[in-house]
């Protein structure tokens, strides 16, 4: 794993799959979430399983102007699961990553804020069919976690939390 220079957070860089980096296009730049979701009452973490593209990731969002990483995650966790009751336990380690997005067409060199949540219930609000044409979201163990095919990025802070709890 390379490192973003002068510092311990990692950089990661696609170079193969429908996720490479399109070496004929400009990367743009984004503020982003990476949210590790932990269920309120089994010891199961939320995973979004990709529809159009072979992803599998955690929940993952950009930070609008004016958002606070922390009010970022909040909302992207609503907009893609519905849970309404998510509590900050701890943020992570950034993580940055340049890769090519098939949904948005362009190459994204993204810096993640990377943040741990629980649920507090299961309360949830609908989640829009957009949304739900885009990614279906599972509850996984931390074992099968082992063997969801989360992005270099995502696996780091995944290995962070599990090393750290």
């Amino acid at each position: 794993m390379e490192y973003l220079e002068g510092t311990n957070e990692p950089l990661s860089v696609d170079t193969e799959g429908e996720s490479a980096v399109r070496e004929d296009l400009p990367f743009v730049e984004r503020n982003a979430v990476s949210v590790i979701l932990k269920h309120w009452s089994e010891e199961k973490y939320a995973g979004l399983k990709w529809k159009k593209v072979d992803w599998d990731t955690f929940i993952t969002g950009g930070i609008e102007e004016g958002q606070t990483p922390e009010e970022a995650g909040k909302a992207e966790i609503l907009e893609e699961t519905g849970y309404l009751h998510p509590v900050l336990v701890r943020r992570l380690t950034n993580t940055h990553a340049k890769f090519y997005h098939p949904p948005k067409g362009e190459n994204r060199y993204a810096h993640f804020a990377v943040l741990y949540f629980e649920l507090q219930d299961g309360e949830q609000a609908p989640v829009s069919e957009d949304e739900q044409k885009k990614h279906e979201l599972v509850w996984l163990t931390r074992e099968e976690m082992e063997s969801f095919r989360l992005p270099a990025g995502h696996r780091f802070s995944w290995e962070e939390l599990v090393s750290t709890s």
